[in-house]
């Protein structure tokens, strides 16, 4: 017995009631259980439940058996009483001009199975309606061209594609063909067997699947065991200090998983980790080959998740000597060229996929997907701020957003499991609150050449810095006593004494700015020389000498962790490569400091040791003789070796070595005086030096 039929001008009369875009605040139950839009004031009586479409599938239900059944288990039945519905179906689909949308044919056996043939031949009006509106419902990912249409003009050339997208996905699902058997394969759940060409009919050889047809396992590179191996040494060693890896992934079962989803996780992982491994170099030279390739399809606008943005942050953080295809004798900037363009590349792609708004409080339910977003893009918000801090350039991400406030309970994933493990998410709440006060120094004291040189002028800076110095001992004591491992906490310790560095250096650049400016008249530069030494020689009776003692004091505390504290074979060797350019950019302002006449004759033997166990430190912590670590050791050593040494050619390459040293460390364009007594760019201020990472020579796998 057929439905009882609404002429098609009443619905539309009844259709017209309803405003465009109005919304209806109630559902019936036949609407939820199928999560579809409900029109309660189209039905016979309005804003009372069951809707139209509800009340036409009771009808029909009446004295039938369901005719909305979704067992699987019947669906999978095929006794004649199923195919004469299936073939009626069809039969009254090409006589009656019902356009069905192109699903799999599995789907329309499931919808169909237990449909008695006198419920599928229904009214033609009837069906094309209920087509309509499940095509509305149903698919609302697919948008059509009249919606489009209604929701206004697009804002830019990524709206237009994307509507045009939508439109030819609809067009495709609604388009009256029958099926081929190309589709038919293609709809169907990928064999482990490769096709030859025959459907269903499998080869002997099997298709590689998880970290069997992983790129590097494929071509003979590596071999999972020693995969899993390099990823057990990168949790150990690297891990910790950029914990953006799920802590899964660090299981032997989970390795098939790492390899099929997150390749590009996985090569940064293995690229890093084998970066020191120096007896066996092909390792890092196979990792890095396919790292560039993946970096290079990301530029190239493959799509891409949320892991190659994770990626691309592990890379900036210690920057793998195997990217690069030359590495210099000497630092000239390498690793902070390619970290700032591995960071902007996270950032525009962490855009791309929207993650920026997870920096928005909003109604999160704490899924996986949802907590991992947001870390990331933390991540990229801190990295971004500390680059561009060491490059002295301006920032690319917005960071966090308005009254945010992220604490450790917004980071799920990195909160302890069990009693003992790290609790990464209060480091992070940290290393947040940290690189705030990182921002803010950098974007007000730092902003500009010329608005920090007028700020320097007319003295504006010294509430800035007052309040800077204030808000980062608050820091120190609310983390400083911060219960995490040993090295964890000696790398905040470090980033605090340089972040206090950062901002006293820029009153010691004011107090130098200011005495050129009152001596101008002298052109000569020994005399300028002459002029600033004795303007220094009394640093108590100026007027920054707050600022100038404790940025001094900063360098000097930040070399004392590092030499003292810091196990350079165990932790320097594997931390990021930040934690070398800040003690660079310390050695290098102490001996600027030094040339102003600052120190007194004990301090400066004092200083001179402390630079000297600084560069062996270095050099312990480097595998070869072209890490960063020794590279840069070498030139501290040439930049602070006493005058009479014999080592030193002559006068004047010495003082070429001295100023190509300090010009390393001076990224702001502010003026000062350079180590030998001219005028030359940059400042005591500033940002470090950059430099480059390679690889310590352990065992390969030996734990920390």
């Amino acid at each position: 017995m057929g439905p009882a039929k609404i002429p098609k001008d009443s619905a539309s009369r009844q259709h017209r009631k309803l405003g465009p875009g109005q919304r209806v605040s109630r559902a019936c139950l036949f609407c939820r259980q199928r999560k579809s839009r409900c029109d309660l004031d189209s039905g016979g009586n309005p804003g009372t439940p069951p809707c139209q479409r509800g009340g036409r599938r009771i009808r029909k239900s009446k004295g039938v058996a369901s005719a909305v059944s979704y067992d699987d288990e019947a669906s999978t039945q095929k006794t004649p009483e199923n195919q004469s519905s299936i073939s009626d179906y069809q039969e009254n689909k090409n006589t009656s001009k019902f356009s069905a949308p192109g699903y799999p044919i599995a789907d329309l056996y499931v919808n169909q199975a237990d449909k008695p043939a006198e419920s599928v031949t229904t009214d033609v009006n009837d069906q094309d309606q209920e087509q309509h509106h499940e095509d509305d419902d149903d698919n609302q990912s697919a948008t059509s061209s009249d919606s489009a249409i209604d929701s206004g003009v697009p804002r830019n050339p990524s709206d237009a594609w994307q509507c045009l997208t939508g439109i030819a996905k609809r067009g495709e699902e609604t388009e009256e063909f029958p099926l081929s058997t190309e589709s038919v394969t293609q709809q169907r759940p990928l064999d482990v067997y490769a096709q030859d060409g025959v459907v269903g009919m499998p080869s002997k050889i099997p298709v590689a699947s998880g970290i069997g047809a992983y790129e590097l396992v494929k071509n003979g590179s590596l071999d999972p065991e020693l995969i899993f191996n390099l990823i057990k040494r990168y949790q150990v060693h690297f891990h910790p200090y950029q914990p953006l890896v799920p802590r899964r992934y660090f299981e032997r079962e989970m390795l098939d998983a790492f390899a099929s989803n997150e390749k590009h996780l996985l090569t940064a992982v293995l690229t890093i980790a084998s970066k020191d491994l120096l007896e066996m170099p092909h390792i890092h030279e196979y990792c890095s080959k396919y790292m560039h390739e993946l970096v290079a399809s990301i530029a190239a606008g493959t799509e891409i998740d949320v892991e190659a943005v994770e990626s691309l942050i592990l890379l900036a953080e210690w920057e793998p000597q195997g990217l690069r295809p030359n590495i210099e004798r000497v630092g000239r900037g390498e690793e902070d060229r390619a970290a700032w363009m591995h960071v902007g590349l996270a950032l525009r792609s962490g855009y791309f996929m929207g993650l920026d708004r997870t920096s928005f409080r909003g109604d999160f339910t704490g899924e996986d997907c949802d907590a991992r977003k947001r870390l990331a893009w933390t991540s990229c918000y801190i990295t971004d701020r500390l680059i561009s801090v060491r490059i002295g350039r301006a920032f690319w991400s917005r960071g966090p957003g308005p009254m945010t406030g992220f604490v450790s309970q917004d980071f799920p994933s990195l909160q302890p499991v069990t009693e003992g493990d790290e609790d990464y998410a209060k480091i992070i709440q940290a290393t947040l609150d940290l690189t705030q006060l990182y921002g803010n120094v950098h974007e007000i004291l730092y902003s500009g050449m010329r608005t920090s040189n007028q700020m320097m002028l007319m003295g504006d800076y010294i509430k800035y810095a007052d309040d800077f110095r204030t808000a980062i001992h608050r820091w120190n004591q609310t983390w400083g006593g911060l219960n995490c491992s040993p090295n964890i906490k000696l790398t905040l310790q470090m980033s605090y004494e340089y972040l206090r560095l950062y901002t006293n250096a820029f009153a010691f650049q004011a107090a130098i700015s200011q005495a050129i400016v009152r001596n101008s008249k002298t052109g000569d530069q020994h005399h300028q020389k002459e002029h600033l030494r004795a303007t220094f020689s009394n640093v108590a009776s100026m007027s920054d000498a707050r600022f100038i003692y404790e940025s001094l004091d900063a360098a000097r505390s930040y070399l004392d962790i590092l030499v003292s504290l810091v196990n350079p074979e165990e932790h320097l060797r594997f931390m990021p490569l930040r934690y070398y350019l800040y003690s660079i950019y310390a050695a290098v302002f102490l001996y600027k400091a030094r040339s102003f006449g600052v120190m007194s004759p004990k301090e400066e033997i004092e200083v001179r040791e402390l630079v000297s166990r600084t560069t062996e430190t270095l050099h312990r912590a480097s595998a070869g003789p072209d890490d960063m670590g020794s590279r840069y050791a070498r030139l501290l050593e040439l930049l602070w070796k006493p005058r009479s040494s014999g080592s030193v050619a002559s006068s004047e390459s010495r003082r070429r070595n001295e100023l190509s040293i300090a010009n390393l460390a001076n990224s702001n364009n502010n003026t000062t005086m350079s180590p030998g007594g001219g005028v030359a760019a940059g400042g005591v201020g500033g940002s470090p030096p950059t430099g480059s990472s390679s690889s310590p020579t352990i065992d390969p796998f030996r734990p920390g």
